[in-house]
């Protein structure tokens, strides 16, 4: 009995040590899990739960390596935009437009654009125009070559120049350029271009002698440069000051003018076929030399009227230009060849309309 005493006396201290322990570790192990209330900051009764995460460890950067600027992401700490003064804030901008620029920036802007792709035009020449009060009779005329231009010219020179090789084409045009050295001779002596005389001279003897007639031209090689004077009797006229008067069409000789007609008029009485007998001879050789020409030359015309609206007034205004273009252009080789010192020309006599 006694020892059954003590053995519950043993088991009854026992219980009454080992009961706080579990207290104990239950507590913390509640602890552990449930938040802690802090007193706020408001209102000292209310009870504010405090988060138990432990804080992150800053980390600290490793003195061997270097992070790249492009690499570093922005610190949370770091405010997202920098401070702006006050009054230089730009205004927001919607995505897809360009902001708003001043008003004096916009006028500058354009007007840099433009200037940048802005040319200038060069002012032309004004348009050479002749005086055509003969123009139903001219129009008249002009379709009447127009049609021995088609209907027998063109044929006839297509067939001669399919027959004729083209080297003796061009050594007949020789010879009848060298038969009209007495109009090119008269005219440098009239305009004064007494070494344009010299050089047509021995031009002629030249080309009849060595040229086997004329056939040939062996004075524009480079050895002798006796090149041909491109002159005529109403380029003379036009560089004294005489106007070209009104615009003709003749029947078969085509364009011509009021001026240019003395030149008509003279390289008749000069060429010596004008003196051939018998009476027809004159005009049977000057449509042989037509054809002649035409053949090296099929096209031109065709070109011409093809690309105009008004194929007269197309031609009129060529031919008025090219008159003019020609008397401009000797006036400057005249010039070119007079003295130093002086400043006209000693044959002009008015500057007159080409």
């Amino acid at each position: 009995m006694k020892h059954f005493c003590l053995t519950v006396l043993f088991l009854v201290l026992l219980a009454g040590v080992g009961a706080p322990r579990a207290d104990a570790s239950s507590a913390v192990a509640t602890s552990a899990s449930a938040p802690i209330l802090l007193p706020s900051a408001g209102n000292s009764n209310q009870l504010e739960p405090a988060s138990q995460e432990p804080p992150a460890r800053e980390s600290k950067p490793d003195p061997g390596s270097v992070e790249s600027p492009a690499m570093a992401e922005p610190s949370a700490a770091e405010p997202e935009s920098r401070a702006v003064p006050a009054g230089s804030a730009p205004e927001s901008v919607a995505p897809g437009t360009s902001p708003e620029l001043p008003e004096e920036e916009k006028r500058n802007w354009h007007t840099d654009d433009l200037e940048s792709d802005y040319v200038p035009e060069e002012e032309g020449e004004a348009p050479v125009t002749l005086y055509d009060p003969l123009e139903p009779f001219n129009r008249a005329m002009y379709h009447v070559n127009d049609k021995l231009y088609f209907w027998l010219l063109k044929p006839v020179s297509q067939t001669y120049g399919e027959v004729v090789p083209e080297p003796a084409r061009i050594s007949v045009r020789n010879f009848f350029s060298n038969l009209a050295f007495p109009v090119r001779f008269l005219s440098c002596l009239l305009q004064a271009d007494f070494s344009g005389a010299v050089k047509e001279s021995g031009r002629f003897v030249v080309n009849t002698l060595w040229g086997v007639g004329g056939l040939l031209d062996p004075s524009s090689k480079n050895e002798l440069d006796l090149p041909k004077q491109n002159v005529d009797l109403g380029q003379t006229l036009g560089i004294y000051g005489l106007g070209p008067g009104f615009y003709i069409v003749w029947p078969v000789l085509g364009p011509s003018s009021l001026r240019d007609t003395v030149d008509i008029a003279g390289r008749h009485f000069l060429s010596p076929v004008s003196y051939l007998n018998p009476w027809y001879a004159p005009m049977t050789v000057r449509g042989y030399e037509a054809v002649n020409d035409t053949s090296l030359r099929i096209g031109d015309y065709e070109a011409l009227k093809g690309a105009a609206i008004d194929p007269y007034l197309s031609i009129r205004d060529a031919f008025a230009q090219y008159r003019k273009q020609k008397i401009e252009a000797r006036k400057k080789h005249l010039t070119k060849q007079l003295p130093s010192g002086e400043g006209k020309m000693p044959v002009s006599v008015g500057s007159g309309i080409e």
